[in-house]
């Protein structure tokens, strides 16, 4: 083999390599993408159970409110309260992530996802101490140790599932972010 061969060879070689290179970083975008819109997608889909769970608890005391009318005023206008603040801050959480998923730019992506991960955390900041409240106030409003014992309970049960629904949650927005730092660095090479 002479040189000029030797150097079209090594010049294939490198066109092929280059090529390969290419395509497979250009593979890497493409998995990473479907990757932040899949965990987008699940944490569209939990605000989005959350908001209509919130929705119907704001039916059911409405439904509550209009066969008993007047009973227990003070715990029913903590529990609007509660009910309307949880519905304006869900519906913005979910604002949020739909202004997320229409953002371009990979920068502005994970700043809107670091705000989403700063309002959850001040969302949970704001309602516990008004739950606790309003869970002492029926506590001290229903007198009998069953009721006493089921609005426990059920307290109970929900902040184990919140504390479940807290921290996947912010796994998926964890994953997100990496997954938009590693686009990122990939599009700055």
């Amino acid at each position: 083999m002479n040189l000029e061969e030797m150097q079209q060879a090594w010049k294939e070689l490198n066109e092929r390599v280059a090529r390969n290179e290419i395509l497979h970083r250009e593979e890497v975008k493409r998995i990473l993408n479907i990757r932040k819109e899949s965990q987008l997608e699940k944490l569209m889909r939990l605000e989005k159970t959350g908001l209509l769970t919130i929705v119907a608890l704001c039916l059911f005391c409405i439904y509550a409110w209009t066969t008993f009318p007047g009973y227990h005023l003070p715990t029913n206008i903590t529990a609007a309260i509660l009910l309307v603040g949880s519905l304006v801050l869900q519906a913005g959480r979910l604002h949020q992530l739909t202004s997320m998923k229409r953002a371009e730019n990979l920068e502005v992506q994970i700043r809107y996802a670091l705000r989403y991960k700063a309002a959850y955390n001040r969302t949970y900041l704001i309602l516990y101490p008004i739950i606790i409240l309003f869970a002492i106030m029926l506590v001290v409003n229903f007198h009998t140790l069953f009721n006493r014992t089921l609005i426990l309970l059920l307290l109970a049960v929900c902040l184990i599932a919140d504390y479940f629904i807290f921290h996947y949650t912010h796994g998926r927005v964890k994953q997100m972010i990496e997954v938009n730092r590693e686009l990122k660095q990939i599009e700055e090479e």
